[in-house]
């Protein structure tokens, strides 16, 4: 029945040499089900819906075949696979789709040059690209991202994220429990929202983070090169501690001025905002910090 099942989709959504065929494929699902996709296509859409079942629509270039099935063959689906193969890698970026999966699912998708936008998703996304871009609006039980040159932006707050590029930028609107941003030279950018634990790393390009950090919660920034700006509210809870070894501190946050650093080196400083409650720490060897309010 399985075989039957996998050998029906093959066929019906096998494209031609010569023409476009549509992907629409419908299948009964648990709330939790697992959905993987992957291979040559240059867009999708996720979309969680309050309903038990999964949907993958859109349309395929000639000469592109998607290959898949269920993991069980009887009953609600707990899981599916879908892989798309192209025999022109130029064109694969035409393969488009729309995959509608229970809110509560999983959903793991990996490409080599791709956009991917996610949005009312509860439970878990792992996301995977080389180039093109990320973008994730909801609240997430989990969220990982990996992207080369992709750029990646997340709007809604999340139990737990790991977001990571190399050249890609990040931009984040919100947070959550444990928050976790690393890049290489993409610049990174936190407008508002709150982490409990945060950590917010780059080589050289620059973090700017206007969030909060919650009261008893903490947050880390480095970076090797690029600059660091935090801007806080004027009433935040905080205590900061910042270093740079070859930059500057800029403190326009509290009274308390840059002291310079151990043995003679860089500048320094220890402050603290409001009543204190929340641990922030700034390191940066060449980059220059700056503190401000918002």
């Amino acid at each position: 029945m399985r075989i039957a099942f996998i050998a029906a989709i093959s066929a019906s959504i096998a494209v031609g040499a010569h023409a476009q065929q549509k992907v629409d494929i419908h299948r009964a699902a648990t709330s939790t089900v697992s959905v993987r996709l992957n291979g040559a296509f240059g867009a999708v859409r996720v979309v969680g819906w309050d309903r038990d079942s999964i949907a993958l629509t859109g349309a395929l270039v000639a000469g592109s075949r998607l290959e898949g099935g269920p993991l069980n063959a009887q009953g609600p689906v707990t899981g599916m696979k879908f892989y798309i193969e192209a025999t022109d890698p130029a064109s694969d970026r035409a393969n488009k789709l729309e995959l509608r999966v229970p809110r509560n699912g999983r959903v793991w998708i990996k490409s080599g040059s791709a956009d991917i936008d996610v949005s009312a998703m509860t439970g878990g996304l792992d996301l995977n690209i080389v180039g093109g871009s990320v973008r994730v609006n909801g609240r997430p039980r989990e969220l990982i991202v990996e992207s080369m040159d992709g750029s990646v932006i997340f709007n809604g707050a999340a139990d737990y994220a790991r977001i990571k590029t190399a050249t890609g930028d990040i931009s984040m609107q919100g947070g959550g429990d444990d928050i976790s941003l690393a890049s290489i030279s993409g610049n990174m950018t936190v407008a508002d929202g709150s982490v409990q634990r945060g950590r917010f790393e780059s080589v050289t390009g620059s973090i700017t983070y206007a969030g909060d950090v919650a009261r008893g919660g903490e947050a880390r920034f480095d970076t090797h090169s690029g600059a660091i700006e935090l801007r806080f509210a004027a009433n935040a809870n905080a205590e900061i501690d910042a270093a740079t070894i070859t930059g500057t501190i800029e403190n326009g946050l509290t009274q308390r001025r840059p002291s310079v650093g151990r043995e003679g080196r860089g500048m320094e400083l220890y402050t603290s905002n409001g009543t204190g409650g929340a641990r922030v720490q700034v390191r940066s060897f060449k980059g220059n910090v700056k503190l401000s309010t918002k």
